[in-house]
């Protein structure tokens, strides 16, 4: 083989030998599973220091939000076990009784788990306007000679 078509092919291979780790790095980084409150807690001196996921709901009394250190401590829960969690940023608006969430971070030496990303699922439960007025017909707002049903912003007709 000429000298020429050598260097071209070690080139190519080796090219290619670093797209192949490049890919296979990025993906073992990408890709990490949940564990469940009741998993992390059966392995929590195993998981120590080490940067896992955790998925489970929030009871809605332990919510604790200090405004003046952006600081959010909660449990998250899945049946009778529990995890207390603290979270250092702005509080997601949707974190509420009940939420679902998923926590990324680590359980730290006294048994709490210290949150770097704090995913909150959408809540679905929507409910409609209460359009009706006191006399139990809708209200109606004329705007440029339109008519439209009013609904009140806080959902309720006062």
């Amino acid at each position: 083989m000429d000298p020429k078509k050598r260097k071209v092919t070690a080139a190519l291979v080796l090219v290619g030998a670093v797209l192949v780790y490049l890919i296979f790095t990025a993906a073992s980084n990408t890709t990490m599973y949940y564990l469940t409150v009741a998993e992390a807690l059966e392995r929590q001196d195993d998981l120590r220091g080490r940067f896992v996921r955790i998925a489970g709901s929030v009871p809605g009394e332990t919510i604790r939000w200090n405004a003046s250190d952006f600081v959010l401590t909660f449990d998250v829960a899945q049946g009778d076990s529990r995890v207390t969690a603290v979270y250092r940023g702005v509080r997601p608006d949707n974190l509420v009784d009940g939420a679902n969430v998923v926590l990324e971070g680590m359980f730290g030496a006294d048994g709490v788990f210290t949150v770097d990303r704090l995913l909150v699922q959408c809540v679905s439960k929507y409910e409609a306007a209460d359009t009706y007025n006191k006399n139990g017909s809708y209200e109606y707002v004329e705007i440029d000679g339109v008519l439209y049903e009013a609904h009140p912003s806080s959902g309720r007709v006062r």
